[in-house]
């Protein structure tokens, strides 16, 4: 695993879909220079068989609180707001984003996609790389299910017909 920066050479990759190839070679260094994300490569010699960036983010309740789902805000509060004495209770939470993640489509199925979650989920909730409640995703329509499986949730019901759906993975109760 390596991290992307100005003079980071760049493999071949193609993980099926422009958008997340064209990130990866138009944008990413970029989003370095400009410190807008973190993008990090596993390669194997030849090219990239999956990159991920990550960016800072937040969630909030407030945000969403027209249109967030049932199940959600019930999720919020119990487990949340609730869990915070009154005093202390939020409507705002830091959180952690990945702004994409992409594995090389010779390698999807392979379980590297789950690995490289496992280890996001890792280091923000074992080695405190910045103090973060959520993980959160505008997951790309094929890949809800994806996270889906690893547990992440949707945020709101507002998106259900657009492209990308905003999930979120809680932190809190990570072991």
């Amino acid at each position: 695993m390596s991290t992307l920066d100005i003079d980071t050479i760049l493999l071949p990759f193609d993980c099926d879909n422009t958008d997340l190839n064209g990130f990866l070679f138009d944008d990413a260094k970029n989003y370095h220079i400009e410190r807008l994300a973190k993008t990090y490569l596993f390669n194997d010699g030849e090219k990239t068989v999956a990159y991920w960036s990550i960016l800072n983010d937040s969630l909030s309740i407030k945000d969403f609180s027209s249109d967030i789902t049932e199940a959600t805000l019930k999720k919020w509060y119990s487990r949340v707001a609730e869990t915070l004495s009154p005093k202390k209770q939020k409507k705002i939470y830091p959180a952690v984003k990945i702004g994409r993640l992409a594995v090389h489509k010779e390698y999807k199925g392979k379980g590297i996609g789950r690995d490289i979650l496992d280890l996001v989920v890792y280091h923000f909730s074992h080695k405190n790389i910045s103090a973060c409640r959520f993980i959160i995703v505008d997951s790309l329509r094929e890949a809800i299910p994806f996270y889906q499986k690893y547990g992440f949730d949707f945020l709101t019901s507002k998106d259900r017909s657009s492209s990308t759906r905003i999930m979120y993975y809680e932190l809190q109760n990570v072991e």
